[in-house]
């Protein structure tokens, strides 16, 4: 599959860079059995394709060279002038803080609390909290449970019935995409048949 995506990237490349040499056997092509006119389309010094009029002048292959140029001097550029200090690995900037733990990150629980707080009466937001004390004493926290759920409206009244509606009219497409030929067949026949029969009332 990837060899015949390559022969078809390099007979594009292969077109577009020796348009002055192909366009005036294609053009000399159709001018006769197809009785097309000639285009009037100029060449100079085998390089540069000029459009009736002169109102356009195009060269493939120096555009073509120009980029070639462009990438290698960027890329030159970039190894010249480009930062050649080895790549050092620390710890991100914690607010002054010198050493950072995984306790201390920030969840999207803190970013997303103002926006429940502003949205409440949309998103109805609920929370609970479950603390389980140490058995010999009340004092000692043994572990602490938080849990805060808001009412996804957009995903359960619209998202979600939408999806379920694709859902079904795709399992109901399966029927026509039935994978046989002889169906596909009939299918062309049928869509011919109906076309000629709107001809030919139209011309009536």
């Amino acid at each position: 599959m990837r060899i015949g995506m390559g022969i078809l990237a390099t007979a594009c490349a292969g077109f577009g860079l020796a348009a002055v040499v192909l366009l005036p056997a294609l053009a000399a092509a159709l001018a006769g059995p197809a009785g097309l006119p000639a285009p009037a389309a100029g060449f100079g010094s085998g390089l540069s394709l000029s459009m009736p009029g002169g109102f356009a002048r195009i060269s493939p292959i120096l555009v073509a060279l120009g980029l070639v140029l462009v990438a290698a001097g960027a890329w030159l550029g970039v190894r010249a002038f480009g930062g050649r200090r080895a790549l050092r690995v620390s710890e991100t900037w914690g607010c002054g803080r010198v050493i950072q733990t995984p306790r201390m990150e920030y969840t999207s629980t803190a970013f997303a609390e103002p926006l429940r707080r502003v949205f409440a009466e949309l998103y109805r937001p609920t929370q609970d909290l479950s603390i389980d004390f140490h058995p010999e004493s009340r004092y000692f926290v043994q572990s602490i449970e938080y849990r805060s759920e808001i009412v996804p409206w957009f995903e359960r009244y619209l998202y979600a019935p939408l999806v379920a509606r694709i859902r079904r009219w795709g399992i109901q497409a399966r029927a026509i995409q039935s994978g046989s030929a002889h169906a596909y067949l009939t299918y062309l026949v049928i869509a011919l048949v109906g076309l000629l029969a709107l001809l030919l009332v139209r011309q009536m």
